[in-house]
């Protein structure tokens, strides 16, 4: 099968953003589970989360996540925060920078939690942090969230866990691994618009 290759930096950017809002959506998009980075204490920190809601013209990816983790805490003293997404198929990496605000019991955080199944929600309602030491191996799940139908009731208690990641970009690196050359672009985000250039893969 032949692999395109894109001369046009608007068309890569459109591309790129066109495929964050679709994994959004879709749950078998490459791009639905991207890694996600932080510094904690001075330290790179990375894990993979699931894209749950995403806004082109506002640049804005978001997840959740429990609001005892370490994610939250690392966000709570540095803001700054990286994706990462490779899709094998293709042939295309994508790294975006920003910033990321957390959302606890604002309209933000309600409207996730609202717009989600679940089964989505069910290791909210675990009355343990994430990174608890245990004696063994276990998920820490409450037997209500083990067996289907999963309901909301048997999730509400989890909510006061609940967190919503938002993060606005300000840079996207994309890398095209063409089997005739390599090539990369680069679009910086300002207050006056967007600036687009090629640079050495």
């Amino acid at each position: 099968m032949s692999i395109p290759r894109y001369t046009d930096l608007d068309t890569v950017h459109a591309r790129v953003w066109d495929d964050i809002e679709t994994a959004a959506q879709d749950p078998g998009h490459p791009y639905r589970q991207l890694t996600f980075g932080t510094v904690y204490e001075e330290t790179p920190d990375l894990r993979t989360v699931v894209l749950r809601a995403a806004d082109v013209d506002a640049r804005v990816l978001q997840f959740h996540s429990d609001r005892r983790s370490r994610k939250v805490e690392a966000l709570r003293e540095n803001d700054r925060i990286a994706w990462h997404v490779w899709d094998p198929d293709s042939l295309e990496q994508v790294r975006l920078y920003g910033s990321a605000t957390v959302h606890l019991d604002d309209d933000v955080a309600d409207s996730l939690w609202d717009a989600q199944s679940p089964g989505s929600l069910s290791v909210y309602p675990r009355p343990s942090a994430p990174g608890t030491p245990l004696d063994a191996p276990e998920d820490g799940l409450r037997p209500a969230v083990k067996n289907d139908p999963i309901t909301e009731e048997d999730v509400a208690g989890g909510r006061q866990y609940f967190a919503a990641i938002r993060t606005t970009i300000d840079r996207m690196e994309w890398l095209h691994l063409h089997p005739d050359g390599h090539y990369r672009a680069r679009f910086e985000y300002t207050t006056d618009g967007r600036e687009g250039t090629w640079v050495v893969p």
